[in-house]
Formats: C-alpha cells, sequence, structure tokens
C-alpha cells in the first residue's frame, strides 16, 4: 500500500549561484587598497628604462632570478643592485589594463613609492614622465656621478616639487672630498618640501681614512636634517643663503680628514 507524503517544495529548487564579483565591483576603498599591495615595493624601484609613461611601450621585466631558497637582503651599507626591478610591466602593469586603476591609483604609484636612479636614468626619466607624475614624487635614492655634475642634479632635483625623503649614494671612502658635502649642504635649499636627507658609501676597498668619512658623513647628515627641521617649524620665511649653526659645524674641516 503505496502512503502519499508531501514533500516540501525547497528541495526541487535549484539554489540560484552567487554572482561573479570582479575587481570592478568592489567599492573603491576596498579595490584601492588591494591594488594598493600589487603596486607598492618594500625596496627601491630602479629605473632602466626612460620609457615610463602609460603611453610608451612598456620595457622588458627584470626580476629576480628563480631560486628554491630564500633571497638574501642587501647589505645596509651597498646601493640597490640595479637588476632587481625594471619599471613598466612589474608595479605599473595592473594600472595600464584599465583607466580606472589608473586613474585611482596613479598618485599612489609614483608618491609612495621609492625610485631608484643614476645620472643615466634620471634626467630621461623627468623628460619621459607628465608633469602630474613628476610632481608627485616623495621617495628618491640617488647615486651621485663625480664631483663636476654635482650642481647639475640638485637643480633637477629642485624641480621635484613634492620630494620629502632623499637618500644620496656617494662614491668610496677612498675618493671623498669636502666639496661633495659642501655641495650637499648647499643643495638642499632649493628643495623647498625635503623633510629628511641620508648619506651613503658605496663599498671601497678601504683606507685610513674611512671612519673619519663615514663619521662626517653621519655629521654632515645630522647638520642637513637639523636644518631641513627647522626650516620646515619656520616655514613661510625666506631661507635663501641662510644656514643653521648645526651644518655649520658639520661643515667644518677636520685635521683628522685628509680631503
Amino acid at each position: 500500500m503505496l502512503i502519499a507524503t508531501h514533500c516540501p517544495s525547497r528541495i526541487h529548487n535549484v539554489a540560484t549561484p552567487p554572482p561573479n564579483i570582479t575587481l570592478l565591483d568592489l567599492p573603491p576603498e576596498i579595490r584601492t587598497q588591494i591594488v594598493s599591495y600589487l603596486i607598492l615595493s618594500s625596496s627601491a624601484i630602479t629605473i632602466h628604462e626612460p620609457r615610463f609613461n602609460r603611453h610608451s611601450p612598456p620595457p622588458l621585466a627584470k626580476t629576480l632570478p628563480r631560486t628554491t631558497g630564500p633571497i638574501p637582503a642587501p647589505a645596509p651599507s651597498t646601493p640597490p643592485p640595479e637588476d632587481i626591478f625594471t619599471v613598466g610591466t612589474t608595479r605599473l602593469a595592473l594600472l595600464l589594463t584599465c583607466r580606472l586603476f589608473y586613474r585611482e591609483n596613479w598618485k599612489t604609484y609614483y608618491s609612495r613609492n621609492l625610485f631608484f636612479f643614476s645620472l643615466s636614468t634620471l634626467p630621461p626619466f623627468l623628460e619621459a614622465i607628465p608633469s602630474r607624475c613628476r610632481d608627485q614624487i616623495r621617495r628618491l635614492s640617488f647615486r651621485m656621478p663625480y664631483r663636476h655634475r654635482h650642481a647639475r642634479i640638485w637643480q633637477m632635483l629642485s624641480t621635484l616639487k613634492r620630494l620629502e625623503e632623499l637618500e644620496l649614494w656617494l662614491h668610496p671612502p677612498a675618493t671623498a672630498r669636502h666639496s661633495e658635502w659642501e655641495s650637499c649642504a648647499w643643495g638642499v635649499r632649493d628643495c623647498e618640501r625635503l623633510r629628511a636627507l641620508r648619506l651613503r658609501r658605496e663599498h671601497g676597498e678601504g683606507g685610513r681614512n674611512e671612519d673619519a668619512v663615514l663619521e662626517k658623513d653621519k655629521g654632515v647628515e645630522e647638520g642637513i636634517n637639523a636644518f631641513l627641521r627647522e626650516r620646515l617649524m619656520e616655514k613661510g620665511r625666506d631661507f635663501e643663503g641662510r644656514k643653521c649653526p648645526a651644518m655649520l659645524v658639520a661643515l667644518e674641516p677636520r685635521e683628522d680628514l685628509d680631503v
């Protein structure tokens, strides 16, 4: 004998699959946070190619080689190797795929990343990118050329209107000269928004003056940063031709430093 039972209608209803959500469907705040993880680098981005804007073909990407073990971090006293990153297809790739991504994140890319330049890459870079991108750069690392070109370098750095952090890689201690420190002390005056300067030295073969040169670097760095802090506190006044006492003391020649 068959007994009829009631079958709930929900058993026969097929559940509607949830809609596919893409990155573009997320709220702008969440989308920007996700994209920032992809476009921001924890180490310096080395500029190899002058073709850097979104209207030019991107250069070939050069990343760290494949390895089965951990990648050793460079020593603090050595400049960033020039083959770590190549800008174009590494960090900007996502922004170049969608106008919305580019419009929402281009300022973050230029203002929060640390860019590493040499004399051969800085001038074409500044000429290649739009002025609105150039004006967003706030963190920069630079390998200084020989002393007779320092004035040209500081002239180019002064065109970066929002530059706040600057790291300079100087030549090995054996080639240090007093004019090297003096050009740094005078060059920062034209970088109106600069807040901090960091002096680094490339590795050398050593010598009797190496410790004295490194100590002198530290003293000059502290004196310049004291001047920058004072200038920041007194913002609005005319600082042309003006130096704080701390910078003057740092630039005084030392008897134990033969430069």
